[in-house]
């Protein structure tokens, strides 16, 4: 199965994310807890999901 930039995936250690970027050697994700990891390509073990990103908290405007 082959993985593209953008698309929605799993892994089993760190759960659901984006790649953000990928080459033949490495694929780097970034994580909805926040956190972003670089994976070697030929060893990381992927799934892809269809999980929308957690929704972010929209931020009140600062008392004037």
């Amino acid at each position: 199965m082959t993985f593209r930039a953008g698309d929605r995936v799993h892994q089993q250690h760190y759960g659901v994310g984006d790649i953000i970027e990928m080459n033949a050697a490495h694929v780097t994700i970034a994580f909805d807890d926040g956190t972003a990891r670089e994976f070697a390509a030929g060893r990381v073990q992927l799934q892809r999901r269809v999980v929308p990103p957690k929704a972010r908290p929209k931020r009140r405007a600062r008392a004037r």
